[in-house]
């Protein structure tokens, strides 16, 4: 089961993230960007900072809001296992993932990015988030692929 806290359908579910696929594919669409605040003060040093498009925002407000980030998963300990190492860096195996990994790798992005400034940006930029939205689109298209958890 990908999140028991939702009462949302599956397919709905996935619907909310596939729709995300033809912003994610556009040619020319800007996730985000950094920001560097060259102060308004003498000696006033502003961190640059990494600042999300309304697409994105609207993106991480959906996963949140349709319960594709999972609570009560120890997403830390998650993200050094052999199988999202396998569903991050192989391809054919994020293609054919579950909603459940799905949800756990989306989970991991979201969660890490409170930590480490633009790093979802990162997995827009390196084509990682848009190939955890197409298996979803797919699951839309063909049912019967997301009823596997």
């Amino acid at each position: 089961m990908i999140n028991d806290e939702t009462k949302i359908p599956l397919q709905v579910r996935l619907k909310a993230l596939a729709d995300f696929l033809p912003h994610f594919e556009q040619p020319g669409f800007e996730f985000g960007k950094w920001l560097k605040d060259q102060g308004s003060e003498p000696g006033i040093i502003v961190m640059p900072y990494y600042i999300l498009s309304d697409a994105a925002q609207s993106f991480l407000q959906t996963a949140y809001d349709t319960g594709w980030v999972l609570m009560n998963f120890d997403w830390p300990s998650w993200k050094s296992t052999d199988e999202a190492i396998n569903l991050r860096d192989d391809p054919a195996a994020l293609a054919e993932a579950t909603p459940t990994q799905l949800a756990r790798l989306i989970t991991v992005l979201i969660r890490e990015d409170r930590f480490i400034e633009g790093s979802l940006g990162e997995a827009y930029e390196s084509g990682l988030l848009t190939s955890i939205v197409r298996p979803a689109a797919e699951m839309v298209i063909a049912p019967d692929k997301g009823q596997f958890t």
